[in-house]
């Protein structure tokens, strides 16, 4: 007598565009939406931080923006304490390293959304109401998908079902950002701070030094990689 072939099911639920669309894709292939779904919870296994097609940093220069952040904020007290002319120059050689030091990591924070973003496909949650998707699979499966889900910080299987779907079909959905975006913006924060207090520090200093310019260039830096996590790092608000 065969085996019973065990299932275990995850209500998805998709606003009613994204479900349209997703429909008309999986009549093109002649699946169902199920199918897609499964197929995006696999990608999603496999994918860096269990996320499709969702740009993040990565926590190493995520970790080298705290490092020179830290580097700068411990010739604070020097700087601020510094009075004479071969004091401040010698001070703002290392300072004028550590602002070299966060430009780098700035640059290597930024993100970019995904090519393909241009082409997502416009979704409003408010209009049209939700529709149910019930992915069946089996319990190893389903396993694996909790335990991904749970690393990249999702609480729900099925919230990271649907936002495996929205980057796997380029739906324009709420998507929470990965951890290390959030790490990520919550460092720039900080170290625009202290950049800020440096800024403080200098300013009595002559002008015409190795500093001249370079707090501007490394404040820049820090607003753009902070703008693009922002920007293109997903949605704190987004369900998890």
């Amino acid at each position: 007598m065969a085996a019973t072939l065990v299932r275990t099911s995850v209500s998805v639920w998709l606003p009613a565009a994204a479900h349209a669309a997703l429909v008309s894709a999986a009549a093109a292939e002649g699946v169902s939406v199920a199918v897609l779904a499964r197929r995006a919870a696999a990608a999603a296994v496999e994918a860096a931080g269990g996320r499709v097609a969702m740009p993040a940093p990565s926590a190493a220069v995520v970790e080298e923006l705290r490092s020179a952040g830290y580097g700068l904020n411990r010739l604070l007290p020097a700087a601020s304490g510094a009075s004479s002319a071969a004091a401040r120059a010698a001070i703002a050689e290392h300072i004028a390293a550590a602002l070299d030091r966060i430009i780098a990591a700035a640059t290597r924070v930024r993100i970019r959304a995904p090519a393909d973003a241009a082409g997502a496909i416009p979704i409003c949650a408010d209009r049209g109401g939700w529709r149910l998707v019930r992915v069946t699979a089996d319990p190893h499966s389903v396993s694996l998908w909790s335990m991904a889900a749970q690393a990249a910080g999702f609480r729900s299987v099925a919230n990271w079902v649907r936002d495996a779907l929205a980057g796997m079909h380029g739906l324009d959905l709420p998507r929470p950002p990965a951890p290390a975006t959030i790490d990520a913006r919550t460092v720039a924060g900080r170290v625009l701070g202290l950049v800020a207090q440096t800024e403080t520090a200098v300013a009595g200093w002559p002008a015409g030094g190795v500093l001249d310019g370079r707090i501007e260039a490394v404040a820049a830096a820090l607003y753009v990689a902070l703008g693009s996590l922002v920007a293109c790092g997903g949605d704190p608000k987004a369900r998890r």
